[in-house]
C-alpha cells in the first residue's frame, strides 16, 4: 500500500498558517491567542478510497482524450530493452540515440554521450510501444546539453562513472580494474588530457549542486532545444519509419573486471 509522507507536512503546514492568521487578524492588547499544539495524521492514498463521481465526471474528458493519444504505437521492440549496470541494452539504445540527435541538432561532431541509468525508469518490454510507454521511461522534462571538456574532464567523469558502477554511454569505452579506471577511450581513440571534445548529456545532470558528476557543472553549456523523452520518440519513430523493429545489445563498452581474470 502506497502512502503519500509528504501529505503529512501539507497538513501540518495549512494548520499552521490557518492558526497563525486567526492569531495575526486578533487586534492588538485585546485578546491574544497561540499555538498549543499541532496534530497531523497520514492518509493512505490507494484502493480503498472510492472515487468522487463529481470528479470523475470532471476528468473524464481530459482522461480519455489523453488515454488515446498515450496508446498510441509508435514502435515495434525486437526484443525486451532492460536498464542496468555496469551497461544495458536499454541504456546502450538511449545513449546511442542522443548522440545521434546531438550531432543532428550541434551541426558539428559530438564525440560522446553519457545520461544516468536512474533517469530511465522502467525497462522496454519486446513487442508494441506505445506513446505513453515512453512517457514512463522517460517521465521527466530533461533537455539535452551539448558541453566542451576537455580529456582530463572527461577522465574525471569516466572515473566517477565507475563509482556508480556503470551509467548509459555512447562514443566511449570504459575498461575499470579492480574499480580503478584501467582504459578509457572516445570514438576509439585514447583520451587526449588537453584535447577538447563535445559531451551530450541533459540539463539535469549538467546543474550545479548534484552529489555526482559534478563535473558536468563546471563547464559552459548550450540547450538544444529538444529533451531527452522527445528524442527517445523521434528516434523510435524513424526506426518504425524505416520499417525495422527498435533492438540494442550490450557491446562492451562497460567493463569491470578483477586481477586476475
Amino acid at each position: 500500500m502506497k502512502r503519500i509522507t509528504s501529505l503529512n507536512i501539507f497538513l501540518s503546514a495549512i494548520i499552521a498558517v490557518i492558526l497563525i492568521i486567526n492569531c495575526a487578524g486578533t487586534k492588538a492588547g485585546t485578546e491574544s491567542r497561540e499555538i498549543t499544539r499541532i496534530e497531523s495524521r497520514g492518509i493512505p492514498i490507494d484502493s480503498t478510497i472510492s472515487p468522487a463521481p463529481e470528479l470523475e465526471a470532471l476528468i473524464y474528458p481530459y482522461r480519455s482524450d489523453l488515454d488515446d493519444k498515450m496508446s498510441v504505437v509508435i514502435g515495434y521492440a525486437a526484443l525486451d530493452l532492460k536498464k542496468g549496470k555496469p551497461e544495458a541494452p536499454l541504456n546502450n539504445f538511449v545513449a546511442d540515440l542522443m548522440l545521434k540527435r546531438a550531432v543532428k541538432e550541434f551541426q558539428q561532431p559530438v564525440d560522446a554521450a553519457m545520461t544516468n541509468n536512474g533517469g530511465l525508469r522502467i525497462d522496454i518490454q519486446k513487442g508494441p510501444i506505445t506513446l505513453g510507454k515512453i512517457y514512463e521511461v522517460m517521465p521527466f522534462e530533461n533537455e539535452l546539453v551539448i558541453l566542451p571538456m576537455t580529456g582530463a574532464q572527461l577522465i574525471t567523469l569516466a572515473k566517477e562513472i565507475g563509482e556508480a558502477g556503470g551509467e548509459a554511454v555512447s562514443g566511449m569505452q570504459l575498461e575499470f580494474l579492480d574499480k580503478n579506471l584501467a582504459r578509457f577511450t572516445v570514438q576509439g581513440q585514447p583520451t587526449v588530457s588537453d584535447s577538447l571534445y563535445y559531451l551530450v548529456t541533459t540539463d539535469y545532470l549538467s546543474d550545479s549542486g548534484r552529489n555526482r558528476f559534478n563535473i558536468l557543472s563546471q563547464v559552459p553549456k548550450t540547450l538544444l532545444g529538444i529533451t531527452l523523452r522527445d528524442a527517445i520518440i523521434d528516434e523510435i519513430k524513424e526506426i518504425q519509419a524505416a520499417g525495422r523493429q527498435v533492438t540494442a545489445q550490450i557491446d562492451g563498452r562497460i567493463v569491470f573486471r578483477k586481477s586476475g581474470e
